[in-house]
């Protein structure tokens, strides 16, 4: 099965900025 390229998009200048980059990187961990 070929891979999937995919984009991920994150961050902002809000102040749920530390929570989008936490997500992020949990999401990016569990991408096999």
């Amino acid at each position: 099965m070929q891979k999937l390229k995919i984009a991920i998009i994150f961050g902002g200048t809000n102040t749920e900025h530390e929570v989008s980059l936490v997500s992020t990187k949990a999401v990016i961990n569990n991408l096999d």
